[in-house]
This record gives structure tokens, C-alpha cells and sequence, in this order.
């Protein structure tokens, strides 16, 4: 019997992905001037230059987790439905989403103890996470068990590899990531952070670079030394606000490791609260991270 795969809003995949691959999708919120909005909701269409200009006026901005109720009310009815149920969740170093959700499948084994249910702390986010949850789509669709699916995310997971800037410091010193100090004299020198996700799934410093040119650079210059071309040739350009960024990416990456594929993708509101629109990343399989 086939299973049901469910997934959150960070793993930035599109709505017509989630269509087809018959995905269900916790969402986190996000918080503008105290007014509260879901990071995906089935039929918006959301307006990515709206948010981020917003995002550029350094407006009060938060997020929230999903809540154990909130992943009752969704998981809940698929298991009761006689589904087997894999979740792949964002990583638990940078929300508490996925603990939320584990404790509600927790609950959910033991009411329902003839349905296999299993979780996937990816310890990654946005378009990684995303990888993971193609791949875990990719191996049911090709018959595979759900024991074969988790074993497999849990064997691979962490050589998905995610590296970026961002454009200013501001917001990362509201997420606690840089002191004010550090912000205000980066800003000053035009100092750009490059960070990236560790094996603990925590956004951690990888290096810094003067000036936005040569901080993607830098992103380049890393994943062609990492890339494993032949576990996937995909490499994304993950970008915020301005796709430009993101072109240079794409192009750069493509004349430093011929042969690779790169697709440009949006990042999703509710992670992108946290860098701002000045984020850019590119995310790819490697040997390890």
C-alpha cells in the first residue's frame, strides 16, 4: 500500500508541485506589525514583491511554529483514513516545528497502532528540505515501502548542502544572529556574511566577503568544490528580492561546473522574515555539508 507524504511550508516547493505530488503542507506563520499570515495557503497567490518591499522597511516581523493542534487537525483525518504516513519536516536547529509535530505523531501511533508512521528531521530547510521531499516522492512513486523511503532520507539527508548571504545585517541582528555592533560596522564596510546549515541543521557562519559580488562568489566557489554531481546534477539559486542575484548565481555555478542543471527559485515568506530581501543561496547535493 502507498503512503502519504507530508511536509511543511519551508520546503519551498511551488503549489503545482504540491499538486502533483500529492503533498499535504503544515504552515508556519509570519507576523507583519502584529498581523498574522500563513506561509502557504492552497490557492493564493502570493505576491513576493509586495511582501519583500514590505521586509525593506524593516517593519515589527516574527514567526511562528507549527502547533501539535494544528498538526492533529491535518494529520489526523489521513491516518484515520487507513493512510501510512511519512513526514518530512524543517530542520529542528532552526524551528521547533518539527518537535511539534513529532509529539502529534507520537499521540497518533498509539491510537492508531496498525498505521506505520514515520518522521524525517531533514535538518535543512527551503529548497533542501524540498530536495528531500522529491525524493521521498520519487521512491513511493516508484513502489517503494515507507521503510525504504525514511531510511533512505535518513541515510542521505545530510549531504544536502545550503549555502548564503545576505544583503544586510539588519535582519539578521533582529533573528539574534549578529550583535548591533557587528551590524552597524558591516553595514558600514559593505561586509557580507556567508553562513551556512550545519550537521546540526543550525544556520552557523561559514566566511564573510567585502561587497555582494564577491559574497556570491564565494557561494560559487563552494559548491563547485562540493557538488556530487552524479547523486544530483539540480542546483538551486535561491533568492529573495532581487532575481538578479539569483541569475548571477545561475550562471556563475554553470561555468564553474559544466554539466549541472540550475533552476532559480523564490524563497517563501516565513524564512525569508528572518534574512530579509537581500538573502540569496545556493542549495545542492554534496559529499557531505
Amino acid at each position: 500500500m502507498s503512503f502519504k507524504i507530508i511536509t511543511d511550508s519551508s520546503c519551498n516547493l511551488s503549489e503545482e508541485v504540491i499538486d502533483a505530488k500529492d503533498l499535504q503542507v503544515l504552515s508556519l506563520a509570519y507576523f507583519i506589525n502584529d498581523v498574522e499570515y500563513q506561509g502557504y495557503v492552497p490557492g493564493r497567490k502570493f505576491n513576493y514583491d509586495t511582501f519583500y518591499n514590505q521586509l525593506k522597511e524593516k517593519p515589527s516581523v516574527r514567526t511562528s511554529q507549527v502547533t501539535p493542534p494544528q498538526a492533529r487537525e491535518l494529520i489526523e483525518p489521513i491516518v484515520a483514513e487507513g493512510h501510512d504516513v511519512l513526514y518530512v519536516g524543517f530542520s529542528s536547529g532552526l524551528s521547533g516545528t518539527f518537535s511539534a509535530v513529532l509529539l502529534t505523531l507520537e499521540e497518533l501511533k498509539e491510537e492508531y497502532p496498525d498505521r506505520k508512521i514515520f518522521a524525517c528531521d531533514t535538518l535543512a530547510a527551503s529548497s533542501g528540505q524540498g530536495m528531500l521531499v522529491l525524493e521521498a516522492c520519487k521512491h513511493r512513486d516508484e513502489g517503494k515501502t515507507i521503510e525504504e523511503a525514511h531510511a533512505w532520507l535518513e541515510a542521505n539527508k545530510l549531504k544536502v548542502c545550503h549555502r548564503l548571504t545576505v544583503d544586510d545585517l539588519w535582519h539578521l541582528h533582529r533573528g539574534g544572529r549578529v550583535s548591533a555592533a557587528k551590524a552597524v560596522m558591516g553595514t558600514m564596510l559593505s561586509i557580507k556574511p556567508i553562513l551556512r546549515i550545519d550537521e546540526e541543521g543550525k544556520l552557523v557562519p561559514d566566511g564573510k566577503a567585502k561587497g555582494r559580488k564577491k559574497s556570491l562568489d564565494f557561494l560559487v566557489e563552494k559548491m563547485a568544490e562540493a557538488v556530487d554531481t552524479s547523486a544530483s546534477s539540480t542546483v538551486y539559486a535561491v533568492y529573495s528580492a532581487d532575481i538578479s542575484d539569483a541569475e548571477y548565481l545561475s550562471e556563475q555555478a554553470k561555468a564553474a561546473k559544466p554539466g549541472i542543471n540550475t533552476e532559480i527559485m523564490r524563497l517563501e515568506p516565513v524564512i525569508g522574515c528572518h534574512g530579509g530581501p537581500g538573502i540569496c543561496a545556493l542549495i545542492y547535493v554534496g559529499d557531505n555539508r
